[in-house]
């Protein structure tokens, strides 16, 4: 029995009702875990014209670590969705029922909502995670049951390569978040340019994520790298930490850290009197937190890819101020799934994963689409016509490990908020990644 099939006997006997659009105050859930998923599955009549729903499942931190960017990704992608149903859906007609999920902060529990998720709602895809210690965790599992996973944040250099089925060579993991090869470089071209450092010490989440960013930013500075020290997630106290960070007093610190435990580590190193200048990855652009902090973190440098500012995609999520770190990707992501069923024909994560790069990048006489243009995409599938999307992320040109290379912008904080202090262009990482 082909995996389609197999899902489609699975929904017959155990999935809910077809789900409409979820709201982010929504509390209950199917699941029965005690909470925590921020959605409620309501369920609609029908399918839409063209015969039974497709289920689209997304899983975000809405509670736990990374809790900060979670609802924003939910929105994001519960946001693609209307706009994709609100066409018509796809395939003739056919709606697309969105499953959201918490990873809560937990590789085991997603884990084990992604697997609900493929055996009892019969999605095809899924959209996220956003920590890449989590997609280490689901990638296996989407590249085991043959559904199309697409994460919106995960940027660990591990998961280049992630997914592949060996049974048929189909790969079945791929990101609108660019590979952390390239946030390396430039993390280590603020240490050897703007701040001239001529040692430092590497400070990093211990995770996949964390461990794999600051390995290739430590390789790429010119300088001595004195220490590498992974912190944990499970301690309020650093102290130990910051010690061994700031052994053989360094220039400067390259920082991997999430704003939950980002925020106690600041403090601690501004109580205790270390010294040093930090450059922050990505991951630590809270605005709230560089505003809370706005004494301590002057003067930080923060590496981050460009995104589009997309004043369509800013007024449908109803203002810059829901659109958290990494949303632009997950809406991205859902558009992307959308137009690789229509250039499959089926809605199957093999009929996604074989067509979600052609429908990404420039194509000849292909129709370029962007934010809110779902019906012209369609149309001009339909019309046996190449698209390239460009979208709420910025171009999202897939490459052959189903990952896009980006700009990257160089910020510094300054009265509380992170501002643009240089431009790194696609050119600047040609000839090194």
């Amino acid at each position: 029995m082909s995996e389609r099939s197999r899902r489609d006997v699975l929904k017959g006997l155990g999935a809910t009702g077809t789900a409409g659009i979820i709201s982010l105050a929504g509390c209950s859930q199917q699941e029965g875990n005690g909470g925590g998923d921020g959605a409620t599955d309501t369920p609609t009549e029908s399918g839409g014209d063209g015969g039974e729903s497709i289920a689209l499942g997304s899983i975000f931190p809405i509670t736990g670590t990374n809790s900060a960017y979670g609802g924003g990704h939910q929105q994001a992608f519960n946001l693609a969705v209307e706009e994709i149903n609100a066409t018509g859906g796809v395939l003739g007609g056919r709606q697309i029922e969105p499953i959201n999920r918490d990873t809560e902060g937990s590789p085991s529990r997603a884990a084990q909502k992604f697997r609900t998720m493929i055996n009892q709602e019969g999605i095809v895809g899924l959209v996220g995670p956003y920590s890449s210690g989590i997609g280490t965790t689901l990638a296996p599992i989407a590249r085991d049951n043959q559904v199309m996973e697409v994460s919106n944040g995960n940027t660990s250099p591990a998961l280049a390569t992630a997914g592949v089925n060996e049974s048929n060579g189909v790969k079945y993991y791929g990101r609108t978040s660019p590979n952390d090869v390239q946030q390396a470089l430039v993390m280590a071209r603020v240490l050897n340019q703007s701040i001239e450092a001529s040692s430092a010490s590497f400070l990093y989440v211990d995770n996949p994520y964390g461990q794999g960013l600051a390995e290739a930013a430590s390789e790429s500075f010119n300088g001595e790298t004195l220490n590498m020290v992974a912190y944990s997630q499970a301690t309020s106290d650093y102290t130990s930490t910051l010690d061994a960070v700031f052994e053989g007093d360094p220039d400067a610190v390259g920082a991997v850290m999430y704003p939950g435990n980002g925020r106690t580590i600041l403090q601690q190193w501004n109580q205790g009197g270390y010294g040093g200048e930090w450059v922050g990855a990505e991951a630590i652009l809270s605005p709230e937190l560089l505003s809370d902090l706005s004494d301590i973190v002057e003067g930080m440098y923060i590496t981050s890819p460009q995104t589009a500012n997309s004043e369509t995609f800013q007024e449908n999520m109803g203002g810059q101020e829901n659109i958290t770190q990494f949303a632009p990707h997950a809406y991205d992501a859902t558009y992307l799934m959308g137009f690789a069923m229509e250039a499959a024909g089926e809605a199957s994560g093999t009929g996604i994963a074989e067509n979600i790069r052609s429908v990404s990048r420039p194509n000849n006489g292909d129709t370029t689409v962007s934010v809110a243009e779902f019906q012209a995409g369609k149309d001009a599938l339909g019309n046996d016509e190449a698209i390239d999307y460009n979208g709420a992320s910025g171009s999202v040109d897939l490459n052959e490990n189903l990952e896009p290379v980006v700009p990257y912008r160089i910020l510094q904080v300054q009265d509380g908020e992170a501002q643009l202090a240089e431009e790194v262009p696609l050119s600047y990482f040609e000839g090194r990644i």
